[in-house]
């Protein structure tokens, strides 16, 4: 199940994403959670490299 997350970014940050989106032909929102989701799966395997085994 999704949950739904807040944020609040600078106008120049938004701008930014506003025009990546739109090249993209998707919402803000879509591609805020597709970056969220990269990052939370890039730490994971960071996570994952760095975990001693048992």
């Amino acid at each position: 199940m999704s949950k739904r997350v807040t944020t609040y970014v600078a106008e120049g940050i938004y701008d930014l994403l506003q025009g990546w989106a739109d090249r993209e032909r998707r919402s803000i929102s879509s591609l805020a959670a597709f970056l969220l989701e990269k990052a939370a799966r890039e730490e994971q395997e960071k996570i994952k490299k760095t975990a001693t085994p048992i």
